[in-house]
């Protein structure tokens, strides 16, 4: 089987469902191409777009999680995994996978 992952945004309490993305959940079924979790991370957490060659082009949520404390938090996840923070209500953070794909579609 495997541990599934979703990113989370601690401080926004957002989260990406890979499976949202047509991806699959395991770690390495969501990176190392184009379209996938990790480039929406990396997107979601750029500070410096627009201000040279080779950015991508600008989308209101290219920079949205820049400065945010991010988790990648497994389904085997355990409290003592970050300590000090509750995670008893993890589900409730809001999705926001159709925002990304669409910002995805936008950048590819």
């Amino acid at each position: 089987m495997g541990q599934y992952h979703d990113v989370y945004n601690l401080d926004k309490k957002e989260r990406i469902h890979a499976h949202d993305l047509g991806l699959g959940l395991k770690l390495l079924e969501q990176m190392g191409f184009k379209g996938s979790t990790a480039d929406a991370l990396f997107l979601l957490v750029s500070v410096s777009n627009g201000r040279g060659d080779g950015d991508a082009p600008a989308h209101p949520l290219i920079g949205h999680w820049g400065g945010d404390r991010i988790a990648i938090i497994g389904d085997y996840y355990e409290q003592d995994d970050l300590p000090g923070l509750n995670f008893d209500s993890i589900d409730e953070f809001e999705n926001i996978s159709g925002k990304v794909v669409e910002m995805l579609n936008h950048v590819f």
